[in-house]
């Protein structure tokens, strides 16, 4: 944002790629905006530039920067939304624009610029009858799933991004859902429903700094993964639509496949221009995310 930043604040044109890469960070942004419950009321506070007659909505980046501008006693309290909600109540209401961190790095954006940023786009592909996989036919392709393209890409370790993501865009991989507790005990023929067990969560890996997403080309490669591992994981197919949302707006670093085995690192960097630019959701799985596997 720093860099949109220095470009905007000179009235400079901002370079098409970074602005594109911003975008997309706003995308799956999670910003902070000052609200106040009054009579069960949620209200949010804006701030009037009398000079321009402009009202503009002030949204912050975290809490640092919320409490730099209003104080840590100021009665309003930072309330969290994506930033589709605020491009929705800026197209309802009669505000102007947003400004983010006011009193620090300020980036003043108006209702006209907003109302053309590609954020909300949906995919422009067909809606066709296509056969949604149950359960047991879940189960029989994530045992079966074979990658061999996807394996020989990362096994010549090429240097094509576009190819890359067109190779997972046509692959099925595979996510880990892991539990402290023995999910076996709701498991029927190998299946385990989330309506069962509660809601799943998904694995990852990482220290203090970092954290990423473990994805898998095949079982195999999760048993060799999990050999000396204590807590109880299971498996089931990956939605990657899904899966890059989920690493962006949780701000982790990127995805690995084959964890121990091939150790193949997609960074944040290449998931964020990646994103939204290609369908990577196979129809077919739409309820995969509802079931996981015993291993």
């Amino acid at each position: 944002m720093d860099e949109v930043i220095r470009f905007m604040s000179k009235d400079e044109e901002v370079p098409d790629e970074l602005f594109s890469m911003f975008v997309k960070e706003l995308s799956v942004s999670t910003l902070l905006i000052p609200g106040i419950m009054k009579e069960d009321i949620l209200t949010f506070d804006a701030i009037s530039a009398e000079e321009d007659g402009l009202t503009i909505l002030p949204l912050f980046t975290g809490n640092m920067e919320f409490n730099e501008y209003f104080g840590e006693d100021y009665e309003s309290l930072p309330i969290a939304n994506d930033f589709s909600f605020y491009m929705e109540l800026i197209e309802e209401n009669d505000f102007d624009g947003i400004i983010i961190n006011p009193g620090s790095s300020e980036l003043l954006m108006d209702k006209e610029l907003l109302m053309e940023l590609p954020l909300l786009n949906e995919s422009d592909e067909d809606e066709k009858d296509i056969e949604v996989y149950d359960s047991e036919m879940l189960f029989e392709t994530a045992k079966n799933i074979k990658n061999d393209s996807l394996e020989e890409f990362i096994h010549e370790d090429k240097d094509d991004f576009e190819g890359l993501m067109m190779t997972i865009k046509n692959s099925t991989l595979l996510n880990l859902i892991v539990s402290s507790q023995d999910l076996s005990e709701y498991a029927e023929n190998g299946i385990i429903s989330q309506s069962d067990a509660g809601e799943f969560q998904l694995s990852s890996l990482g220290d203090e700094e970092t954290e990423f997403i473990p994805l898998f080309t095949g079982v195999d490669n999760i048993e060799k993964f999990l050999e000396s591992d204590e807590y109880n994981y299971y498996y089931q197919i990956a939605l990657m639509d899904d899966l890059f949302e989920f690493v962006l707006k949780q701000d982790m670093d990127g995805i690995i496949i084959n964890p121990d085995v091939d150790d193949y690192l997609i960074p944040r960097e290449y998931l964020l221009e990646a994103y939204r630019v290609l369908t990577y959701n196979n129809p077919n799985y739409e309820k995969a995310p509802e079931y996981a596997f015993l291993l």
